[in-house]
């Protein structure tokens, strides 16, 4: 999933729980994989962040 797929989805669950429209399991199911979806989102963000921070080392020894 992309990560702003997992943010989309992460809103949707957030609704859904500000609702509270829902069995207390399935909010606590939902709560799980929201946590998932932000851990996820997390390692995206460092590995995006890496990415960058080599690049731009990269590109400043070549200068």
């Amino acid at each position: 999933m992309s990560y702003e797929q997992s943010i989309q989805r992460i809103e949707a669950i957030a609704q859904q729980l500000e609702r509270g429209e829902m069995p207390i399991d399935e909010m606590a199911s939902r709560l799980r994989e929201a946590q998932e979806l932000l851990r996820q989102c997390r390692q995206q963000l460092y590995a995006a962040d890496k990415a960058v921070q080599e690049i731009l080392a990269t590109d400043s020894e070549s200068e």
